[in-house]
C-alpha cells in the first residue's frame, strides 16, 4: 500500500496539473505552439478553388496600362457596363466609395452602371475612430457607408473587416459585426447567400460586438483562385462565357495596394490580398466549410482527461512512465490532426502534451526522489551507529525479483545488525540518571545522555536544552575547563597528563551544579581505537547541604554565643559592687541581650518559614498587607522617634495571589531595617503604585516601595546584600548614622549595619511569591527598597 505522502502527492498532480495547464495555456508560449500546429493543419485541410469564384485584379499590369491608381469612375462605370451583358451572379467591388469624384458625372455614370447588375459593396469601418458617438451617424453606425447614390444602386452593404489573432495571423472573421443593436452582416455571406440568423446580443450601447465566427478553411496559397486583368475584362479580352453567372470580385492584387493580410496559407510572400481572402471566406460559406471549436467543458476536458489517464497508468505501470507519457501525447497529437483534417474541427494539442510532459518530469522526479531519500536516510542511520560490537547474524532473506529493490535490502540488513547490537547499550545508557559520555583519545564526545545534556548545558549549549545530541562533536576538556577551579587548572606538569586523569577533579557550572569527572577505558589499547565511558556524578546536594552546615555552624558559634558571652561579661563586671545604679544598668543590659536572644530565634523560625514549601496562597488585598506591616511597626517606629507615611491609593482595590502573613513578615522587616537605621524625626515612606512591564499595556504588577533616610550604602554594599546566595546573611558596617539617644537600647542604631536573618527571609518570601526584589542606596542618602508582584490575572 502506497504511504500517505506518496498518497497526497498523486492528488495534488491529479488536481493542481490539471489546473495549472488550463491557465498556461492562455498564455503566449503555448498559444504560439498551438497556432504554429494548427496552421500546419490548415494547409494539409486545403481544398480546391471553387471554380464559379472568379477574381478581376487589379494587378501591375492593369496599372501599367490604365495609369497609377486610383483611377476615375468612369473606368469602373466602363467595366460594369462591359460587365452586364455576360449576367454575371454578382459583383463585389472591394472598393470604398465613400467620398464624392471630383467630376459628379464619373458618379453619376458608376451608380448608373450599378444598376445593371447585382453589386456588393463593403462598409469601411470607423469603430476604432468615430467610438459610441457614431450610433446616431445613419443606418450604420461604426462604419461609413458608401455615398448614398451608390448605396441605392448596390444590391448589398456589408463589412469585410478581419479579426486577426494575437499574433498577427487572419484566421478568422465574424459573420456579424458592429455595435450593439447594429450589426452589420458580413458582405461575402451576403454574396453567398449565407447571412445567419439574427442571435441574442449580450452586449449594452456602445458596446462592439462580433458575433457568428467564421474560421477559414484556405483553399491554398496565394493565387489559388482564377484571376484575370482588369484591363483585359475592360478591354473585352476576356470571353463573356467565362464570366456568366460567376461570383466576380473585384479587388487589388498589386503590391502595395488594398489590403494585404498575413494568413496561415500566405506561402513564400507571406501575405495574402484582402480579395482573395474573401474569395476564401465566400467559398467556405457556400461549401459550409468552418473550422469548429471545443465549448470551455470540452476543452477543460481535451486537457484534464489525458492526465489523468496517464497518471492512472502511472500508478499502475511505474516501470514504463517514458512510453505512457510519449504515447498519450503522440495519440493527442494525431486526434487534433485526425479532427483537423477529417471533419475540421480544432483540438488544440498543446496543453495535454506539454501538461503530460510535466506530468512525466513531476513522476520522475518525485519516484527518484522517494528512491534516494530511502537510501540517503538508511544510510544515514547506518553511517550514525558506532562500530565494533558483537552481532547474531540472521538467516540470509529471500532476494527480491525488481534490481531496484536490492540496495534497499543490503541497507536494511546492515542497519538491523547495527541496531540490535547498539540497542541494548543505547537504552541502558540514556536511561542512566547519571550524566554519562562517550569519548574518544582526545576528548572529542561521540555520544551523551540526557542527563549529560541537562549538566553541560549552559553556556553556549543553552539554546539547545536538553537534547543529547547537542554534545556531539564537542571536546570535553575544552568544555569543562572554564568550571574547573584555579587550583587544579594551573597544577605544574599536569599538561604532560591525559585528560582523564588531568581533568579528575570536582567542577561548577555556571548554575551553581557541582559534579566530579571520573573515566574508564573501553576498547583497543591503540589510541585511534580506545574510547573512553565518561561519568559525571552530580554532587550539588552534597555541597549544598554541606555549605549550609558551615554557614549554620558560623552563625551559632557567633550570632547566638554573642548576647549571652555579653550577659556573662555584664555579670562578672558587678560581681561584688554594691552601687545599686550599676546593678539597674546592668538589667537594662542582660534585657537587651536577651531581647536580641529572642529576636534571633524569632527570626529562625520565620526564616525556616520562608524556606519551607508551606504557602497558602490566596487573594490577598495589597493595602490590607501594607497597613498590617504598618501598624506591626508603628510601636517600634513610635520608641525611636521616626514616622512612617503610607500612600496607599487604589490599595483596597489591588489583588495579589500571596500567602498574606508572610508577606507581611516581608514588609516588616524592610520597615523595622528602615527604622533601625534612621535618625530621630526621620521619615520612612511605604507606598504602592501600578505599573506595567511593558510600555502602553495595561497595569499588571503593583510595586511596593519602602524608603529611609537613613545611613545608606555603597553600591557594593547593596548588591551583596541582594544577590546574596540562598539561605546566606549579607552583612557590612558603614558609618554609624549619629543619634542623640540617651538610652542604652539606642545603641543598636549606631551600631553597624548587619542584614541578618530578616533579609534573608524577604528575599526567600520574595521568590517563592514569583517576584522581584530590588533597591537603591548611596552613602548618607538614604536607601529604597522595592519588591514587585503580578497582580492577579483576572484584574490586569
Amino acid at each position: 500500500m502506497p504511504s500517505t505522502r506518496l498518497v497526497v502527492e498523486r492528488l495534488l498532480m491529479a488536481l493542481l496539473l490539471p489546473l495549472a495547464m488550463l491557465v498556461l495555456a492562455q498564455r503566449p508560449g503555448l498559444l504560439q505552439m498551438d497556432a504554429f500546429i494548427h496552421d500546419r493543419l490548415l494547409i494539409l485541410a486545403s481544398h480546391t478553388a471553387a471554380p464559379e469564384i472568379l477574381i478581376i485584379a487589379i494587378d501591375e499590369r492593369s496599372l501599367g496600362e490604365l495609369g497609377r491608381w486610383p483611377w476615375s469612375r468612369e473606368i469602373h462605370a466602363r467595366l460594369l457596363e462591359r460587365l452586364a451583358p455576360a449576367a454575371p451572379r454578382a459583383v463585389l467591388l472591394d472598393m470604398f466609395l465613400t467620398e464624392p469624384s471630383t467630376d459628379p458625372r464619373e458618379d453619376a455614370r458608376l451608380a448608373e452602371a450599378m444598376g445593371l447588375l447585382p453589386v456588393y459593396l463593403p462598409l469601411l469601418h470607423a469603430g476604432a475612430h468615430a467610438g459610441p458617438d457614431a450610433l446616431d451617424e445613419g443606418t450604420h453606425p461604426g462604419f461609413l457607408a458608401p455615398l448614398p447614390r451608390f448605396a441605392e444602386r448596390a444590391r448589398g452593404l456589408g463589412h469585410a473587416g478581419l479579426a486577426p489573432d494575437p499574433d498577427g495571423v487572419a484566421r478568422t472573421l465574424y459573420l456579424r459585426e458592429g455595435y450593439a443593436g447594429h450589426l452589420q452582416p458580413y458582405v461575402g455571406a451576403l454574396i453567398a447567400g449565407r447571412v445567419p440568423p439574427p442571435s441574442p446580443e449580450a452586449g449594452r450601447p456602445g458596446d462592439w460586438l462580433r458575433q457568428d465566427p467564421l474560421r477559414l478553411v484556405f483553399a491554398g496559397p496565394r493565387g489559388s483562385y482564377r484571376t484575370v486583368p482588369y484591363v483585359s475584362v475592360l478591354r473585352g479580352e476576356v470571353p463573356a462565357e467565362l464570366l456568366r453567372d460567376k461570383l466576380l470580385l473585384v479587388g487589388a492584387t498589386a503590391p502595395g495596394l488594398g489590403d494585404q493580410t498575413l494568413t496561415p496559407n500566405a506561402g513564400m510572400r507571406g501575405v495574402l490580398p484582402g480579395i482573395e481572402v474573401n474569395a476564401n471566406a465566400i467559398d467556405d460559406l457556400m461549401n459550409a466549410r468552418n473550422v469548429a471549436l471545443l465549448p470551455p467543458a470540452g476543452y477543460a476536458a481535451w486537457t484534464v482527461v489525458p492526465l489523468w489517464i496517464a497518471l492512472w497508468l502511472l500508478v499502475r505501470l511505474q516501470r514504463h512512465a517514458l512510453p505512457i507519457a510519449f504515447g498519450l501525447a503522440t495519440a493527442c497529437l494525431l486526434a487534433s490532426g485526425i479532427a483537423m483534417l477529417g471533419w475540421h474541427w480544432w483540438l488544440p494539442p498543446a496543453a495535454p502534451i506539454a501538461g503530460l510532459f510535466l506530468l512525466y518530469l513531476l513522476w520522475s522526479w518525485r519516484r527518484l526522489e522517494s528512491q534516494l531519500a530511502y537510501l540517503r536516510q538508511r544510510a544515514r542511520v547506518l553511517h550514525a551507529i558506532p562500530s565494533g560490537a558483537f552481532e547474531v547474524m540472521p538467516a540470509p532473506p529471500a532476494l527480491s525479483g525488481d534490481p531496484v529493490v536490492h540496495p534497499k535490502q543490503a541497507l536494511d540488513r546492515a542497519i538491523a545488525r547495527v541496531q540490535r547490537m547498539q540497542k541494548l547499550m543505547d537504552e541502558a545508557m540514556h536511561a542512566m540518571p547519571v550524566a554519562m559520555l562517550i569519548c574518544d583519545d582526545q576528548g572529542r564526545i561521540a555520544s551523551g545522555n540526557a542527563a549529560a545534556s541537562r549538566l553541560l548545558g549552559g553556556g553556549e549549549l543553552a539554546q539547545r536544552d536538553s537534547d543529547p545530541d547537542a554534545l556531539r562533536g564537542l571536546s570535553l576538556p575544552q568544555l569543562i575547563a572554564p568550571m574547573a577551579t584555579a587550583a587544579k587548572a594551573d597544577a605544574p606538569g599536569s599538561a604532560r597528563l591525559h585528560w582523564t586523569i588531568r581533568l579528575r577533579d570536582e567542577y561548577t557550572t555556571a548554575d551553581a551544579r557541582v559534579f566530579r569527572l571520573e573515566a574508564a577505558a573501553f576498547g583497543a589499547d591503540a589510541p585511534d581505537d580506545r574510547g573512553w565511558v565518561v561519568m559525571l556524578p552530580e554532587l550539588t546536594t552534597e555541597r549544598e547541604a554541606q555549605r549550609q552546615r558551615d554557614e549554620w555552624r558560623r552563625f551559632l558559634s557567633h550570632d547566638l554565643r554573642s548576647p549571652q558571652v555579653t550577659i556573662l561579661s555584664l555579670l562578672s563586671m558587678h560581681e561584688g559592687d554594691p552601687d545599686a545604679a550599676g546593678t539597674a544598668d546592668m538589667r537594662k543590659a542582660i534585657r537587651r541581650e536577651a531581647k536580641r536572644t529572642l529576636d534571633l530565634a524569632e527570626g529562625f523560625m520565620d526564616f525556616a518559614q520562608a524556606e519551607s514549601d508551606d504557602y497558602r496562597f490566596a487573594d490577598t488585598h495589597v493595602g490590607a498587607v501594607l497597613l498590617d506591616a504598618r501598624d506591626q511597626a508603628w510601636h517600634y517606629a513610635q520608641a525611636n522617634g521616626v514616622r512612617i507615611d503610607a500612600r496607599l491609593d487604589d490599595a483596597d482595590e489591588t489583588l495579589v495571589r500571596a500567602d498574606g502573613s508572610l508577606l507581611t513578615r516581608a514588609i516588616v522587616n524592610l520597615l523595622n531595617n528602615a527604622i533601625r537605621h534612621s535618625a530621630p524625626g526621620a521619615r520612612i515612606e511605604l507606598r504602592m503604585d501600578l505599573e506595567s512591564a511593558t510600555p502602553d499595556a495595561a497595569s499588571d504588577r503593583v510595586r511596593i516601595t519602602i524608603a529611609d533616610q537613613g545611613s545608606g550604602m555603597t553600591p557594593a554594599q547593596l548588591h551583596a546584600l541582594l544577590h546574596a546566595p540562598r539561605g546566606q546573611r549579607a552583612q557590612f558596617a558603614p558609618e554609624p548614622v549619629a543619634t542623640p539617644r540617651a538610652d542604652p537600647d539606642a545603641s543598636a542604631a549606631a551600631a553597624p549595619r548587619r542584614m541578618g536573618l530578616g533579609f534573608a527571609v524577604v528575599r526567600a518570601v520574595v521568590q517563592k511569591h514569583g517576584g522581584q526584589l530590588g533597591g537603591e542606596s548611596a552613602p548618607g542618602a538614604g536607601t529604597r527598597f522595592w519588591l514587585l508582584l503580578q497582580l492577579r490575572r483576572e484584574l490586569r
